[in-house]
């Protein structure tokens, strides 16, 4: 007879809650009203940058959050759903309490940072978005090992929960990151300019010189020492286009400044780096296709996770 994961459920419940408030709170902090003082959009008037992208390009939040409404709605339908070895969301946990805990953590620094910025405490609220971007991460982290351990016995019996798990938790989770990540090097440019008295055309190229090296790694890494992890996160490449276009429209002059011709440099990589990512997804999907010289029958999810509780008592 199928069993819930009572601990599992406390957690899903958990990232519920957290959520709502979290866009309770983000809807307030975008009208101003208390308790905040002013809108995001006005202190991020306030602190220009060189690279401050355009107005539009924060619709991107809207993106993210639907996203990750997505996930809960996907996640919450495995505690009503079945497989052959019980409830969807625990038989196997394929999200393990560490995703759900990272999850709220996540939110929790998306608040907190939300109330560091409308009180202009610029150096805290980078430490916060740093420490946002870094739960991201580790939700990704989470949610790769779920497949790696998984993902052969999801892509023989269950491919829809495969690629809505690619699809939704991966590549959604990774918008997310991607674009904390860049919100952090914007707040790092403010931090140099109006608080170390940096110059803001430095500051500005300062975190443009950390994008560019942050992008070429992971470039190298996904797709040379990662792939068996992270082949199918796609949306990395869309969210620094559509952030790096953001500042290039927004910054641009007619007598272009140095930060002008690095942003349209970058934005040139970053395009290129997408098409050759695209182009090596496809080519390693036909030709290194996963799962072949695996056996789903030769051992159950139950199995894997019991082992794997063996291994960490």
């Amino acid at each position: 007879m199928a069993k819930h994961k009572i601990s599992l459920v406390i957690a899903i419940a958990l990232a519920l809650i957290f959520f709502i408030i979290t866009m309770v709170i983000t809807a307030l902090a975008g009208l101003g009203t208390y308790p905040f003082l002013e809108t995001t959009s006005n202190i991020s008037d306030k602190y220009i940058t060189q690279i401050t992208p355009a107005g539009w390009t924060f619709t991107i939040w809207s993106i993210i959050y639907i996203f990750l409404a997505s996930v809960l709605v996907y996640v919450l339908s495995g505690i009503c759903r079945k497989n052959a070895y019980g409830y969807v969301y625990c038989s196997p946990a394929i999200l393990p309490h560490g995703f759900y805990v990272a999850w709220c953590l996540n939110l929790s620094l998306n608040t907190a940072w939300l109330f560091l910025w409308d009180r202009k405490l610029m150096p805290a609220a980078l430490a916060f978005l740093i420490l946002l971007a870094l739960t991201n991460y580790v939700m990704i982290f989470f949610s790769c090992c779920g497949l790696q351990n998984y993902g052969a016995w999801l892509n023989k019996y269950h491919k829809v929960d495969l690629w809505l798990h690619r699809v939704l938790v991966q590549n959604g989770v990774a918008i997310y990151a991607t674009w904390t990540t860049i919100a952090s090097l914007i707040n790092l440019t403010i931090v140099l300019n109006y608080d170390a008295n940096m110059s803001p055309t430095d500051a500005a190229t300062t975190s443009l010189s950390v994008l560019t090296v942050v992008l070429f790694v992971w470039f190298f890494l996904e797709n040379f020492v990662l792939d068996k992890h992270v082949r199918y996160i796609l949306t990395i490449y869309p969210v620094v286009i559509w952030a790096v276009t953001g500042a290039f429209t927004k910054n641009n002059t007619a007598d272009p400044t140095r930060n002008n011709i690095f942003t349209a440099v970058l934005l040139a990589v970053a395009c290129a780096t997408f098409a050759g990512r695209v182009i090596l997804v496809i080519y390693k999907h036909i030709k290194k296709p996963f799962y072949v010289d695996l056996s789903p029958e030769s051992m159950s999810p139950m199995e894997i996770a019991e082992k794997q509780k063996k291994i960490f008592k």
